[in-house]
């Protein structure tokens, strides 16, 4: 992109149209009284050539049509990524990979010691003399009275008093890399596994942040619901475990931009062990300024900022002649062949706003030479080497 406006930027002059008038610029200074009149009549030949172009693709800065207007550049900053929270648990909620600590007392009067048992994938723990139980997605409260009626069903105990403990939960290892301030890998805990966690473990976004994160699926998988064994009353998401199996689909892409209008705790959101989280840098064309300003050439394009015709006309120190006025901006559209042209007249910014046109990444701006400004220059050029006051 970059390449083809650098070739409109520094190129040959097309047969008609403004950018055959820049070429005159550089003349203008080499002019002696004797050439004045046959330039004067060349600008003049120019001007009238122009006049007969056809101006399809040549638009009024106010009237822009709104499919050629420049994106609106939205910073990342203010972007509100709570949105990125995945739909949760309660956090006394049992998942695989937890590990519990029970203590099963039969009396007042005796201590038992505590057991350890890890939650497996199919949400069941193997508990000393009682058997398995199956405690995946149930919270604690209700694991401990499902263990002693349990218990006293197998006819193990006849009063248990069960105390359920989570000794560990599960984490997940989650990679974030890219436009983030601290890339690293990350441990984080599965009930706690989403966007949000992994960007804020990291550090957030940098300025360069590109607006859509890519989530890449360290295991290619699909959410599944496995009944549960006599599920509790207010058991979780209805009694049922959520568990994983293979997918075709191992790549999330999520565009923060729009997050605002999804619903909240979208599913994509949530993340499983090896998840990349990876944040692309933005690459934005930058902007070329030609023409009657202080220092014409190629400027990067500020991040996060929105740039309008003022903004670019002071990157490049500004007018250089205070005569100068039509600003044609050369616009490379998604899907068109053929950019288009843009034409504002500097000073109606005052009276008319729309003329302080938004500039988009990779737009070449041309402050023309016009009879006017020509002479101007020309005037001034030898009103100084005479030794009289300058013009302005």
């Amino acid at each position: 992109m970059a390449d083809w406006h650098r070739s409109q930027f520094v190129g040959a002059q097309p047969h008609c149209g403004p950018n055959r008038l820049t070429g005159l610029i550089t003349k203008q200074q080499r002019l002696t009284s004797g050439t004045l009149w046959s330039a004067v009549l060349s600008l003049t030949v120019c001007l009238l050539s122009f006049v007969g172009c056809a101006e399809r693709n040549v638009y009024r800065a106010t009237r822009l049509p709104l499919e050629y207007q420049a994106p609106i550049v939205q910073d990342l900053r203010e972007i509100p990524l709570t949105q990125l929270v995945a739909q949760q648990s309660p956090s006394d909620v049992i998942a695989s990979g937890d590990v519990l600590e029970i203590t099963i007392n039969t009396s007042l009067n005796t201590k038992a010691s505590p057991v350890t048992c890890r939650v497996d994938d199919q949400g069941m723990i193997f508990v000393p003399d009682i058997g398995p139980v199956s405690v995946g997605g149930r919270r604690l409260s209700d694991a401990e009275r499902l263990i002693a009626e349990t218990a006293i069903a197998r006819d193990v105990y006849r009063q248990p008093i069960v105390n359920v403990v989570r000794k560990e939960g599960r984490t997940y290892r989650v990679t974030v890399t890219g436009a983030v301030e601290k890339p690293g890998v990350y441990h984080l805990p599965a009930s706690q596994a989403d966007l949000l966690t992994a960007l804020v473990q990291a550090g957030g976004l940098t300025k360069q942040a590109e607006p859509t994160v890519e989530i890449r699926r360290g295991q290619n998988i699909t959410e599944v619901s496995v009944p549960l064994e006599n599920p509790a009353e207010n058991a979780v998401v209805e009694g049922r475990l959520t568990s994983f199996e293979e997918s075709t689909t191992n790549t999330v892409r999520i565009d923060l931009i729009s997050v605002s209008s999804s619903p909240a705790s979208d599913r994509r959101y949530q993340l499983f062990d090896g998840d990349v989280i990876y944040v692309p840098e933005r690459k934005v064309d930058p902007i070329f300024v030609d023409g009657l300003v202080t220092k014409p050439g190629m400027y990067e394009w500020p991040n996060n900022q929105e740039v309008r015709l003022l903004d670019a006309l002071a990157m490049a120190g500004g007018r250089n002649n205070p005569l100068a006025d039509n600003v044609w901006i050369l616009r490379h559209v998604p899907g068109r062949e053929e950019p288009i042209v843009i034409k504002a007249k500097l000073n109606a910014i005052k009276r008319n706003a729309a003329e302080n046109i938004r500039i988009a990444p990779g737009d070449v701006i041309t402050v023309e030479e016009t009879p006017g400004t020509f002479l101007y220059s020309l005037l001034k050029g030898f009103v100084h080497l005479g030794g009289s006051i300058p013009l302005n």
